[in-house]
């Protein structure tokens, strides 16, 4: 097994002196890389690339006002709506507190005076319509004197109770009654005289 593998020293004698300098051309450190170009070489490639110092000088006073006037500014953006426009786009996005604050005092009243408050509702009717209205209406002691006194009888016998009908007539109605039926002394003189 150890005669299959390639010992160090053989590694080493394995390439020519051209072939090691062809290898050490396409490894080549960090200091060929910079010695690979000449004086003027780098001048050129360097003239194509923009450095930082050009970047600032690349625009001069008046092509950057120029620029600058062409771009809305933010005191530009507070003033492009008018008043009415900020109210429109204020109701299309407002939140309660901002609704509430949105209406002039002279504009909530013009607005309360498109309604109908609880005063207006109050003082729509006259005295004179009122007494008309309640005169309309059937009130209770219309009711209580809707019957007369054999009315009340008659009810009352339809229904009531045996306390009520005892307490229904009055000492003189009962009375009659009693003197409409025998009593127990004519019964007693009839019972006599036969």
């Amino acid at each position: 097994m150890l005669d299959k593998k390639l010992n160090i020293s053989d590694q080493i004698g394995a390439y020519t002196k051209t072939e090691d300098d062809a290898l050490l051309l396409l490894k080549a450190d960090k200091s060929e890389l910079i010695d690979a170009y000449s004086k003027t070489e780098d001048d050129e490639l360097l003239a194509l690339k923009l450095n930082i110092s050009d970047q600032i000088d690349a625009y001069n006073k008046t092509e950057a006002n120029a620029l600058l006037d062409d771009k809305l500014n933010i005191s530009d953006q507070i003033d492009a709506y008018t008043k009415s426009d900020n109210d429109a786009l204020l109701l299309l996005k407002a939140d309660k507190q901002e609704l509430i604050d949105a209406y002039s005092k002279t504009e909530a009243d013009a607005l309360l005076d498109n309604k109908l408050n609880i005063f207006d509702q109050i003082d729509a009717f006259t005295k004179s319509e009122d007494d008309e209205l309640l005169a309309l209406k059937f009130n209770i002691s219309d009711k209580i004197d809707a019957y007369i006194k054999k009315d009340d009888d008659a009810l009352l016998l339809l229904k009531a109770d045996k306390s009520e009908l005892i307490d229904a007539y009055t000492k003189i109605e009962t009375d009659a009654l009693i003197d409409d039926k025998l009593n127990i002394s004519n019964q007693i003189d009839a019972c006599k005289s036969i």
